[in-house]
């Protein structure tokens, strides 16, 4: 009866969103925010951040930041900041039912320790703000927001917290209960606030060590990684990559989370290799209809396309498990390589994919969206193609979409000097079965604005038609030869 009430409540909490939708025609943008960002930001006399440098909330968007989607209430929740943009840690929330900007909670009181440039929560109950690139996620079945962070505030390296010897050791991922949300408690402990007095939510919790299995490492890198979710026999799981030595050459990580709130231990195995599509700051979504993980893979001039992994051949162990992989041999449990794809348009000319984009698939037509914001509301529309043999092809057509509407996002996320991206602030919300975007901040009008893009409803060609297609152009996939590395 439980489950059905919940059901219920968050269809109604979609009406608002879906009315603005079913007035927006196929292909066009409409903004669903009727408050400002800016409306839900903590002052000082609330338990804010004290003015002075890092304590512009308005930096927590532009700087490499993701959102991730609550299905079960219809919000958008913005967690980001971090190294040296934002100090604060607290959560924000976009509801859906009302269109309206909130606060999930206020932020940690930090202290610096050390040499080491960086800063502590005080009470070590709640992550340091940090830049969380494509690495935010809604698990459905915990219920929970699960964040691995990036570069962290101040030092730029990932979460950490106190040792026994009061040095820095590793923590995260993190994860917060939106069960808990209070917009005027901390997200930590009683008195771990800028105002002694405020009352604590207990609202996050450190994951760090809690799975057996093989995890990211003792010092793992989630700078500008990729993350995603799905549910897999009834539990929640995460695809996400990890780069130990910033060598661009990101392995791929598969996070099974037991029941969180029950104390259940989760399991951590790394289950792909990258040999073939580097990615440095990238975005990535599932392709649930072939069951491919595929990410942006954009360095420099050689590589402008995706990464894909197939995981169907995930490495099993000899009960059909999904275990640690291995990088050579052979046998179930070897791990599964990434294939290099590039883009071509009707006329058989590149299309680029740059470390701007986000991405992400469309259930209903199984395609994949891809948007820059370099150009407001223009987007390109692809999907996985493949032979008349069955193989995957290493170039795909690739379509850009202008918009139908006037209205549409400012985007730009990008200064003079840095290339920030949209990475994972562009969402697919399965239950509207349209695209979810969080716009650049504006300074002048102190917003970032939300907006719903409505999909062009298509059917997807068979995979022999696009084939042919690309033969018929004279479309030629690039070779993927092995790179050597550093």
């Amino acid at each position: 009866a439980a489950a059905l009430v919940a059901a219920q409540a968050g269809a109604a909490q979609l009406t608002y969103l879906q009315q603005l939708l079913d007035a927006t025609p196929q292909g066009g943008w409409v903004q669903v925010n009727l408050n400002k960002f800016s409306d839900a930001w903590a002052t000082p006399a609330q338990g804010g951040l004290p003015s002075g440098t890092y304590s512009n909330p308005g930096a927590i968007v532009p700087a490499w930041s993701s959102v991730a989607w609550d299905s079960q209430r219809g919000n958008l929740l913005l967690f980001g900041g971090g190294h040296a943009n934002y100090m604060g840690n607290e959560m924000y929330v976009f509801q859906g039912a009302t269109g309206t900007w909130t606060r999930g909670s206020l932020p940690s009181k930090m202290t610096p320790f050390g040499n080491y440039g960086g800063f502590y929560t005080v009470d070590d109950r709640a992550p340091q703000s940090a830049h969380t690139y494509d690495n935010s996620v809604y698990v459905k079945k915990n219920d929970m927001y699960v964040t691995f962070g990036g570069a962290a505030f101040n030092s730029g390296s990932g979460f950490q917290v106190r040792g026994a010897d009061g040095n820095p050791v590793t923590a995260g991922p993190w994860m917060w209960d939106p069960r808990k949300a209070d917009a005027n408690k901390v997200g930590g402990t009683t008195g771990s606030g800028y105002l002694p007095s405020t009352v604590g939510g207990e609202m996050w919790s450190n994951q760090r060590g809690r799975w057996t299995g093989n995890g990211p490492g003792a010092s793992p890198s989630f700078l500008e990684t990729n993350s995603a979710v799905r549910v897999e026999n009834g539990k929640d799981v995460i695809y996400v990559t990890s780069d130990r030595n910033a060598s661009g050459w990101q392995s791929l990580y598969r996070y099974e989370l037991g029941d969180v709130r029950a104390g259940e231990i989760g399991k951590f195995n790394q289950v792909g290799f990258s040999w073939n599509a580097p990615a440095y700051q990238s975005a990535a979504a599932f392709d649930t209809v072939h069951n491919l993980y595929v990410h942006t893979s954009a360095v420099g001039s050689s590589f402008r396309g995706f990464g894909v992994w197939d995981l169907s051949t995930l490495p099993k162990d000899g009960t059909g498990a999904v275990t640690d992989c291995v990088q050579w041999g052979s046998g179930s449990n070897r791990c599964v390589v990434d294939k290099y794809v590039s883009l071509v348009d009707a006329a058989g000319h590149a299309v680029a994919v740059n470390a701007e984009h986000g991405i992400a698939f469309d259930e209903r037509s199984g395609k994949f969206l891809l948007w820059d914001a370099k150009n407001q509301g223009r987007l390109l529309e692809t999907q996985a193609q493949y032979g008349a043999d069955g193989k995957l092809l290493g170039t795909w057509l690739a379509t850009e979409l202008l918009s139908t509407t006037t209205a549409q996002p400012v985007g730009k996320f990008r200064t003079a000097s840095y290339e920030m991206g949209v990475l994972g602030k562009w969402q697919y919300v399965s239950e509207l079965g349209a695209f979810v975007a969080l716009d650049n901040y504006n300074a002048t009008t102190m917003d970032a604005g939300v907006w719903l893009y409505k999909p062009f409803a298509g059917v997807v060609p068979e995979p022999q038609t696009l084939a042919l297609l690309l033969v018929g152009l004279g479309a030629i996939g690039l070779k993927t030869r092995r790179s050597q590395r550093a």
